[in-house]
Parts: C-alpha cells; structure tokens; sequence
C-alpha cells in the first residue's frame, strides 16, 4: 500500500463522487440467478470443484510454535491436520491413517514428533507424513510403506496467516494473493495476536453472507444511528484483483469528517483513535476512510490502525453457513481479559455484525420464492459479480448448466500485475 496507490484511491474517490452514471462503456450485467445461492446441483459444484482448489485460512504460526505442534482443521469437508516439522515448517496433512481411515491424532491441538493412528499404531513423521511403524508388519503381504505415507494439501504461510488448498498442485499462494496481499504491507500482520473471536451459524448460503460484506450500497440503509451514517458510499473506491480478490476504500460522512475534526472527507491525517495500541507503520488513509480488503472465497478484512477482524464464511451446506470473526491486533497486556476499551470495541464490532445478518435469513429465504426473479446487480456491487466470476472460472463453465453461468465481463476492470 504505497503512496502512489494511496493517491490513486483518493482520485478515484474523487471520480467516483463527480459521476453520474457508471463509467462509459461499463457493461450492463444481466442477473444473478437466484439457484447459485439455493439449488443442491450447484452447491455441489461448489464442493467439488471450488473448495478443492482455493486458498483458504485456516490458522495462526503462533498457534503452533514448536516442531511437533499441531491443530486440526475441518472447515473444507474433510479432516485435516497442519503440523508445524521438525525442520520449522508448517504443513499439511489429510488426519487419514492409510490403512483403515481412523484418525492420526483424536486431540483438537496438540504436540507429537510422531503422529500414531489410536487404532492400530500406525505411526507417521511429521516432516514428510512418512510411514515408520507398523505394528505385526509380517501379516502383510508386498505392503509398500512409500505409498502409504499420509496425503498431503498445500499449505503456505502469509503474515503469519496458514492458508491451506486441498489442491497439491494448487498456484503458490503468493501468486494466488498477487496484488492483494500489498493490501497488508503497513500492518506488521507477523507480530499481530487474537484479541477475540466469535461465531454463528445462519440459515443462508454463504455467498448471501460474503455479499453482504461485498458493498456499501447498503450502509446507510442499515447501519445508519439517528439518522447519521459514519460512511458515504457514492465515494466509495473499488479495485478488482485476479483470483477473486477485491479491495473497496469508503470515504467518512460529512458528520462523521465533523466528529474527527477533519476538514472533509479527504483530508487523511493522524486523528485521535482513543486508548487503542496502534500500528505505527499504517497509512493515514485506514484511519481516515472504510478500508477493505476480501480474499477470495470467503474471507473479508475491514482494515485498521489497530488491527482488523477478519469474517470468514464456512458453507455447511446450501442454505447454512458458519460465519465467524476473529480480531488481530498488538495484545499490550498480560492475562485473558480484555482491557475495557477492547471489550467496547467488541460491543460495538458485535452491532454492526447483528445488523447485517438481520437480512441473512429473510434474503435466502426470498431467494427460494418465485417472487425473486433474479438478481440485479449495480456498478456500486460490481464485487460480488467479480466473486461469482470467479467461483465459475473454478468449476468451469463447461460444468456449469447454461441457466446458472455468469458471463465473464469484468476482465477489462482488473488489475494485473
């Protein structure tokens, strides 16, 4: 997030406040059709060929410090277990033992230098998942250990994030990320902590959750206290990524330029941001705008001076997700308790979080009724159509009945490399 990049955004801001129409040549997009979010056929599209093959989060480093940790991870349909080796290095393996299925290690966390299935002792390293023991080896007939080694997915780690891809041959992450992970350069993401964490399941499909967080159309409609909204979406300035990526930059309302003392919208200095530790490395411009940043598939970022939650969206199935958030931040102080200020941030982290998902449930529930012919979508939204690109360019649109595609119209707008 250089300074050029910061000044773009702000002329972009400016542009987007002056328009009276989406820009010359935008393409009008046809709508969205409402069975991506309901039907079983494309949810396990989805399944089969979308969360087999992207990135996702899926961890801290620091949640596994030492050779030998580990924790698993479920959240992509199968058991998985990231394991940090002997040699520093975080990986990820299938929790499968090869010869009937059990589970390698039971214990949500832990820490083994040998990973030894509980029903028959078949034992692993964690390096390479190689076998290395197996009990009563003489009854078996020509077993080959090589190709009983436990199966590995990608696993990568960015700003001290794990990312891990079912995909062994998955593009590496930081092509995946290209552009995007700019977006987390000011913020010393390495030597950020969990602050606090919280979950919900809702009765929706998970793209009815990611959208929601996908523009600020709807902002002041919802979001809105005493009439005063803190944001003015008619500046907000976009940018579409590879990959799925996104990032949108908001500019303050009038009101809220007044309760920061900023002369207007586009004046981005050092404001007060009360008791909370800072990270002193990040651009004027976080304090002073909504800076977001989404991960394809399912993570969104709401960027900040002291830290950002990050959602996630875990679908259950077609019309269930498991929506989380969990705040990093500099952790200043000793012990499990939050410091009071933390605790208001939460409250009030919390509201915003319950205001959107009022509209979860009623808008997947429209979206089964014939009453919802489709789904029109604006230039102001033109993420989420990026989203549904790219969610078609992983199934393949040969996959794809021809009533469900999307057509890729969004190449023009984003930005390579």
């Amino acid at each position: 997030m250089d300074e050029a990049l910061i000044e773009r955004i702000k002329a972009d801001m400016h542009y987007e406040f002056e328009r009276t129409a989406p820009p010359p040549g935008f393409p009008a997009f046809p709508d969205i059709p409402t069975e991506r979010h309901t039907s079983e056929a494309f949810y396990e599209l989805e399944q089969t060929h979308l969360w087999t093959k992207t990135w996702v989060m899926a961890g801290r480093a620091e949640d596994i410090p030492e050779p030998g940790d580990y924790f698993q991870f479920k959240r992509l349909g199968v058991p998985l277990l990231i394991v940090r080796g002997t040699d520093g290095e975080v990986r990820c393996f299938y929790n499968t033992c090869q010869h009937r299925g059990a589970p390698v290690v039971r214990d949500e966390r832990g820490s083994s230098r040998r990973l030894r299935c509980q029903y028959h002792s078949w034992t692993y390293e964690v390096d390479e998942g190689s076998l290395v023991a197996v009990p009563d080896e003489r009854d078996f007939v020509d077993l080959d250990w090589e190709q009983r080694c436990l199966p590995r997915a990608s696993c990568d780690v960015f700003g001290g994030f794990i990312f891990v891809n079912r995909d062994p041959d998955a593009l590496p992450l930081m092509q995946w990320l290209g552009k995007a992970a700019e977006m987390f350069a000011p913020f010393q993401t390495e030597s950020l902590r969990e602050i606090y964490r919280e979950s919900v399941i809702v009765p929706c499909n998970w793209k009815v959750t990611a959208e929601a967080f996908l523009e600020v159309y709807h902002f002041k409609h919802i979001h809105s206290h005493d009439g005063v909204s803190v944001l003015d979406n008619r500046g907000a300035a976009m940018g579409l990524y590879p990959h799925g990526h996104s990032r949108m930059i908001t500019p303050f309302s009038t009101q809220n330029c007044d309760r920061l003392g900023m002369a207007s919208w586009d004046d981005w200095k050092a404001v007060d941001l009360g008791p909370y530790p800072t990270i002193d490395t990040v651009p004027n411009m976080v304090s002073c705008t909504s800076t977001a940043v989404s991960l394809f598939p399912n993570a969104i970022v709401p960027l900040g001076t002291y830290g950002f939650p990050i959602n996630l969206f875990w679908p259950v199935d077609a019309g269930t997700t498991h929506l989380e958030w969990i705040y990093y931040a500099p952790k200043e102080w000793e012990g499990d308790e939050l410091p009071e200020y933390w605790k208001q941030r939460r409250k009030v982290y919390n509201q915003i979080m319950d205001e959107d998902m009022q509209n979860m449930a009623p808008m997947h529930e429209s979206m089964l009724s014939p009453a919802l012919r489709g789904i029109p979508i604006n230039y102001q939204e033109r993420r989420i159509w990026h989203l549904h690109e790219q969610i078609d360019a992983l199934i393949g649109p040969e996959n794809i009945p021809e009533h469900l595609r999307v057509p890729q119209l969004l190449a023009p707008y984003v930005e390579e490399a």
